[in-house]
């Protein structure tokens, strides 16, 4: 009998006992893929039993904690399938009937005189105490357990028992591998618990305040591995790797290149503003230098990123360069090639464009346009970056939201091959639509230098925003209608597929237990049922609608963007896959169904594909939540259009976890640090780590050595498979 391989942190989540290949498939669904995974997956909130009571204090609708002992055998009350099994306890005080329904392993779980622990609801039936599907386990006394018990995310067939036995097992197999990524200096400072007490800590405390500490500890661990990762392991793969630097070629224009340049200006047909302005002459500047340059432009939505990137191109292309643009769907590239022919219209400038879907021949022909340098423009998704994609002089890549291409294949092109022995370092310029506040963006793109684009362009009207308590009514027709009926187009953005499918929104990962969708909330609205909604209120007969979601082949999403950018398709119905970039100015309606279930970012980006052109255009914010929390970030919506202030909001809201969404962004969520509160003491972390680097010696390399590996782990290898 061959000895079972050894259990690592990088171990695939099913190489633990009890975890089958269908409970992986499930796990998958929540983010954990490997040992290191499920023991990160943090729990979102504790429940804390620990304030023992008495039966005679048992109150109406509130919970109660007991120990107490069985006084009666469990029996089936009834002869239904569905008749509940039923038992009675006492504590010397009082006694209580338990009952449990769908349950009938509680008729052999426990016997009369068993001592046990018991933690429930209590209701009334007449003058009838009872506790309905309580929790119950065997114990004589409290110190057999443990009262503070984790709650974490769950996907359907998961539960958190489940979930706790598994890192519990993980933790003892692993305890010995964990790597410390926190400097002695920094722990001390800040009194930090070790790296195997943080974990043990957060899925098995003794109390509350136990468990902050653990996730206090596991937080500083997660802002060191962006802070410090991120700089040193995603482009390079180390702090030491230099290469030479392909720029430009310096010194003033040639009349030649003046012309075609004053030739892409006059295709603009619009004014830059002043911070496309300023933006645009910092990238001009980064191409001039001898270093490779390393930009993030970010800009709200609306405000002009795409003319900024395909203007760097056509500077880069009239120099002689190549450049590429890596966008994320193939609806959003076709859309970024349409974009640049104009504007690089009898400039010179010829123009790719390389999808997945693109046919063999033409790709071939592509490809071969990119290895002799025909192609100066280069606009495609994935499909760039595989293999057999060379260029004859890449200088320039641009990233439309990174974090939606994997570290690995962006390195493809960052470090470009030119057909000869050498390696050259190539211009570096991201774009995003994600408003992020300084701090943070010191944190996650470490050394990178800023420009912010936040001005809108001139004529366009401020969207109007509004919200409707309810989900279902004839408001949303009507004023669905009220548009159609003048020739304008409408998105109406649900967070589910159909009625029967397990997918979430993107944000109500995280926003179950803080906006009230716990177990039996009001079901989401579906992309499916809503058109269904529109077939059955005649709408779709007069007015061609249609769907979208992520999971449809690609041809079928370009069919459908296409004709709806023509015009031909008046309502589109979607998932959030139309967040970013889709631009159709005659688009003038927003409807977003049960919108508690966004985040803050989330919905600004959504209301971003409206108010393109010059009509008035109005967003409807649809939720039959009521909570006081899911209020409040509707009215902020309907008050605020500032991009960068709802972002700080969002982040202040959701607390731990991922500010960009994981589905929508590709970063893996952060489940311990709290961005908009932690981002300030991220720099002050990862200062500690750069004095220790600074020093040198083993410490430094041990450090070194403990990042890189925790970041692979927790970052980098999801990243590079995105």
């Amino acid at each position: 009998m061959s000895t079972p391989a050894k259990v690592t942190l990088g171990s695939p989540v099913t190489a633990l006992y009890g975890i089958g290949p269908e409970a992986g498939k499930k796990l998958a669904k929540l983010e954990i893929s490997t040992v290191f995974d499920l023991l990160t997956f943090i729990p979102r909130r504790y429940n804390d039993w620990s304030d023992i009571s008495r039966i005679d204090m048992c109150e109406e609708g509130k919970d109660i904690s007991f120990l107490g002992t069985v006084t009666s055998a469990p029996v089936k009350k009834g002869f239904k399938k569905q008749s509940p099994v039923s038992f009675y306890v006492s504590d010397g005080t009082g006694r209580i009937e338990l009952s449990y329904f769908n349950a009938p392993y509680i008729m052999d779980k426990f016997m009369v005189g068993d001592k046990i622990f018991v933690h429930g609801t209590v209701t009334y039936f007449g003058t009838h105490a009872q506790i309905v599907n309580p929790f119950c386990e065997k114990a004589s006394s409290t110190d057999e357990l443990k009262l503070v018990r984790p709650v974490y995310h769950l996907t359907a067939g998961i539960t958190s028992n489940m979930i706790n036995k598994w890192a519990g097992t993980a933790l003892k197999l692993v305890k010995d591998q964990l790597p410390d990524v926190i400097p002695p200096s920094l722990k001390e400072r800040e009194n930090l618990c070790g790296v195997y007490e943080a974990y043990q800590y957060v899925h098995f405390p003794d109390s509350i305040e136990q468990a902050a500490e653990g996730r206090r500890r596991i937080a500083y661990e997660e802002l060191i591995l962006l802070g410090i990762g991120m700089k040193y392991f995603m482009a390079t793969g180390g702090p030491d790797e230099v290469a030479p630097v392909v720029v430009p070629p310096q010194g003033k224009l040639s009349a030649e290149a003046a012309s075609r340049w004053k030739t892409v200006i006059g295709n603009l047909g619009f004014k830059l503003t002043g911070d496309q302005k300023k933006a645009l002459a910092d990238i001009q500047q980064d191409l001039m230098l001898s270093k490779p340059m390393n930009r993030l432009v970010q800009g709200d939505v609306g405000s002009g990123k795409t003319a900024v990137a395909i203007l760097s191109m056509a500077m880069t292309a009239i120099m002689g360069k190549q450049s590429v643009l890596l966008a994320p769907t193939s609806v959003l590239a076709k859309q970024h090639y349409d974009s640049a022919c104009a504007l690089l219209k009898d400039s010179g400038v010829n123009v790719a464009l390389l999808l997945g879907k693109t046919k063999a021949s033409l790709k071939k022909e592509i490809k071969e346009q990119l290895r002799e340098g025909e192609a100066s423009v280069i606009i495609g998704t994935h499909a760039v970056l595989t293999d057999d994609v060379s260029f004859q002089d890449l200088s320039l890549v641009i990233a439309d939201e990174q974090h939606r291409f994997g570290v690995k294949q962006r390195e493809k092109l960052l470090i470009s091959r030119d057909g000869s022995d050498g390696i050259n370092s190539v211009h570096n310029l991201v774009m995003t639509a994600t408003p992020i506040p300084r701090t943070l963006a010191m944190v996650i793109y470490g050394d990178m230098a800023t420009s912010v684009i936040r001005e809108k362009p001139a004529g366009r009207k401020e969207i109007k925003t509004h919200f409707l308590p309810y989900t279902e009514g004839d408001d949303i027709y009507n004023v669905l209608i009220a548009k159609l009926r003048k020739g304008e187009q409408a998105y109406i953005v649900c967070p589910r597929i159909d009625d029967d499918s397990e997918d979430v929104a993107p944000d109500e990962y995280y926003f179950d237990d803080l906006f009230g969708l716990e177990e039996g909330a009001p079901s989401a609205v579906s992309v499916k049922s809503m058109k269904k909604r529109l077939d059955d209120h005649g709408i779709s007969a007069k007015y061609e609608t249609a769907v979208l979601y992520g999971s449809m082949k690609e041809t079928q999403k370009l069919e459908v963007m296409e004709r709806f950018l023509s015009g031909e398709i008046k309502v589109l119905i979607s998932t959030t896959v139309i967040e970013v970039g889709v631009n159709n100015p005659n688009a003038t309606m927003m409807m977003i169904m049960n919108a508690e279930r966004f985040g803050l970012s989330t919905l600004h980006q959504l209301r971003g594909r409206i108010g393109r052109g010059d009509k008035q255009s109005y967003c409807v914010l649809c939720s039959d939540n009521k909570t006081e929390r899911a209020l409040e970030r509707m009215k902020l919506m309907c008050e605020c259009s500032d991009g960068f202030e709802l972002a700080g909001k969002d982040l202040e809201l959701r607390g731990p976890g991922d500010f960009f969404g994981t589905r929508q962004h590709g970063i893996p969520t952060l489940r311990a640090a709290n961005l908009f509160t932690d981002a300030p003491l991220a720099k002050t972390a990862c200062d500690e780590v750069n004095k220790v680097f600074e020093q040198g010696g083993k410490d430094a390399t041990d450090l070194m050595d403990n990042i890189g590996a925790m970041f692979r782990l927790r970052f980098a290898d999801k990243m590079g498979t995105l």
